[in-house]
């Protein structure tokens, strides 16, 4: 017979485990999310250069909480994108912080893109939200990254 709190972690495990699949299946639309940025009008970037595009969105509008030696939600945009891809959100582990390939299940895009949130605020948090240009470039250079496979930039 099972002990008890063996029993319990296991239940707990599978529970996550669930739910974790059941988010992850979900557009962010059907998974709650709301008053997400259309961004369907703004064509696609082609090949979206990290270092010269993305990380200057990041130090103007993200480094002053995610950066430094405590960065929120011990994400330092600081890093480059070692730290975002395939990494698990801190507020909801179920997402990455960037699936490559997929911005629509990527976490930090999500909490750019959508007033309604799973967890927190919309980011950057008490500031106008990132124009939809960057928005969409953002998009873009997260559905690139299976393009490019190893080089992410």
């Amino acid at each position: 017979m099972m002990p008890p709190c063996l029993a319990i972690k296991l239940l707990s495990s599978q529970a996550l485990l669930s739910l974790g699949l059941l988010f992850s299946s979900l557009s962010p639309v059907k998974a709650g999310l709301s008053g997400c940025d259309e961004l369907s009008v703004i064509a696609e970037t082609p090949q979206v250069d990290f270092t010269n595009e993305i990380q200057p969105i990041f130090d103007s509008n993200c480094i002053h909480c995610h950066g430094g030696p405590k960065p929120i939600a011990f994400m330092d945009l600081e890093q480059g994108y070692s730290e975002l891809i395939g990494i698990p959100s801190f507020q909801t582990p179920f997402f990455n912080r960037i699936e490559p390939g997929n911005p629509a299940n990527s976490y930090l895009f999500l909490k750019i893109n959508c007033a309604s949130q799973f967890s927190g605020d919309r980011m950057p948090r008490d500031a106008q939200p990132l124009s939809l240009f960057n928005q969409a470039l953002i998009r873009d250079w997260i559905s690139q990254i299976l393009i490019f496979k190893n080089d992410f930039e």
